[in-house]
């Protein structure tokens, strides 16, 4: 047999050990790419769900929609939420129903939700000082233990309501407490809004609210209860609050007499318009909002919002509180939180930090859902100074510190040194193959030069020798 029709030995070797050099390769980047591996802060569902959020979509969200990327994720929070033994509050009330009654029930664990911001380290940095927020709600107590000194304009709270988001905002700790406010250190200014008896409020009573929090010089103003309609007097009144440097939060829905609506002034561009999350990190929403048949309710962001642990009137007891009311209170914290560190800043220019930091969505800040993501104390905080407008166009800010950069990193590395790895065989196995050749595929016989002095040519290049 000729030696052009010649099978070589080694070839056969060759492939195999090529192939096991492949299967290894592969093996070797299994931990980087497998899901559920390369654990840390920030790759779990939320909560398991940082911060959380959800491992796959949304709830309502369409099918075969992206995955959640291991990296874009809040870390999971350590504690459970509060004991459901709690009393409640809620926003609203029958007009016949008796006032809020004070709480004996203190709780000494830090809640879900602080677990959930990562409060305790951002409290390092910052605790919310030189900065007033108005909460816009019936009322607000002053006599509570944790608001002690840190409420102007208290007065007798019968809804319970406004005394637990000032506490959700500026809450002093205290001993045997596990809760303390987003911003411990911030003054909160009381402005009644709506009915005392039931918590109902309309447009024209916001609007009057936040022209009065303007007029007391607030940073933050936070609506408390969202009317279920707009009016041209709050748009002017949410103009002038920005023109004054301060910054509406307020809660995207409202609770109307036929459900769940759009919530007002959080239709108006300009407000940080904050939807609500459950302990799982998934949304409270079941359904998208509209405000007409082709105009999708904003959202902005989302925040805590499902069995929220925090004060109320009467005394140091805790209850549990819940809705976009409660989440727009630690959202307006968390603009407390960026002034107080940057008192330049506007109100707008806040606002716009929150929504670059915020922990994306997996759908875009178009979802219907969740906005921009959910709420990053760290990463609002740590952010360049001048804000997000300062950023290059395409962009994405991504919070440091955070977990999320060290799961990628560790990704990236040991990628790069598999490919790194790959390559070096593939020179190595070139050479053992160029070597090979020139002797046919036979082992090489002792004393024979490894390379010889000339190549043959090649078998291919002319036809076989005849059979004689």
């Amino acid at each position: 047999m000729g030696y052009w029709s010649a099978k070589p030995r080694f070839a056969s070797r060759g492939r195999r050990l090529l192939g096991t050099w492949t299967v290894t390769a592969l093996l070797a980047l299994a931990p980087a790419t497998a899901p559920g591996l390369g654990t840390g802060p920030g790759t779990d569902a939320v909560p398991d769900t940082q911060s959380g959020t959800p491992s796959g979509a949304p709830s309502g969200a369409p099918s075969g929609a992206p995955s959640v990327p291991p990296g874009a994720q809040p870390p999971s929070p350590s504690a459970e939420p509060p004991p459901s033994a709690l009393p409640q509050i809620t926003p609203l009330k029958a007009a016949d129903d008796p006032c809020v009654e004070p709480s004996a029930s203190v709780v000494d664990q830090a809640p879900w939700t602080h677990n959930s911001l990562g409060v305790s380290d951002v409290h390092r940095l910052n605790r919310g000082e030189g900065v007033t927020v108005a909460v816009l709600a019936t009322a607000v107590e002053g006599d509570v233990p944790a608001l002690s000194g840190a409420v102007q304009g208290a007065r007798a709270d019968c809804l319970g309501f406004g005394t637990f988001l000032a506490g959700v905002v500026a809450a002093r700790a205290l001993p045997d407490s596990g809760f303390v406010g987003v911003a411990p250190e911030a003054e909160v200014v009381a402005i009644p809004t709506g009915a005392a008896d039931t918590g109902i409020t309309t447009a024209a009573q916001i609007a009057s609210s936040i022209d009065e929090a303007v007029a007391a010089d607030a940073d933050v103003i936070l609506v408390g209860t969202a009317a279920w309609a707009g009016s041209t007097a709050l748009d002017e009144a949410v103009g002038a609050a920005v023109d004054a440097g301060a910054l509406v939060v307020a809660p995207a829905t409202a609770i109307g007499p036929d459900g769940q609506l759009p919530g007002y002034p959080a239709q108006d561009p300009a407000v940080l318009s904050v939807a609500s999350h459950q302990t799982t990190g998934e949304t409270m929403l079941t359904e998208p909002l509209f405000v007409s048949e082709e105009e999708l309710a904003r959202i902005d962001v989302e925040a805590p919002g499902d069995r929220v642990m925090g004060v109320g009137p009467g005394s140091d007891g805790h209850f549990t509180s819940g809705g976009d009311g409660v989440a727009a209170a630690f959202a307006a914290g968390a603009a407390a939180l960026v002034r107080s560190g940057e008192p330049d800043l506007t109100g707008a220019q806040i606002r716009e930090r929150l929504l670059t930091t915020a922990y994306t969505s997996p759908y875009g800040a178009e979802d219907p859902f969740s906005g921009h993501g959910k709420i990053d104390l760290m990463g609002a905080l740590t952010n360049s100074p001048g804000g997000a407008s300062d950023t290059v166009p395409g962009e994405r800010f991504v919070p440091d510190p955070s977990a999320r950069g060290s799961v990628e990193m560790t990704s990236t590395v040991v990628v790069s040194s598999v490919a790194g790895f790959v390559v070096v065989l593939s020179v190595l196995a070139g050479l053992v193959i160029r070597r090979g050749r020139p002797r046919r595929w036979r082992p090489a016989v002792p004393g024979e030069p490894i390379t010889p002095e000339a190549p043959p040519a090649n078998p291919l290049s002319s036809p076989p020798p005849s059979k004689s």
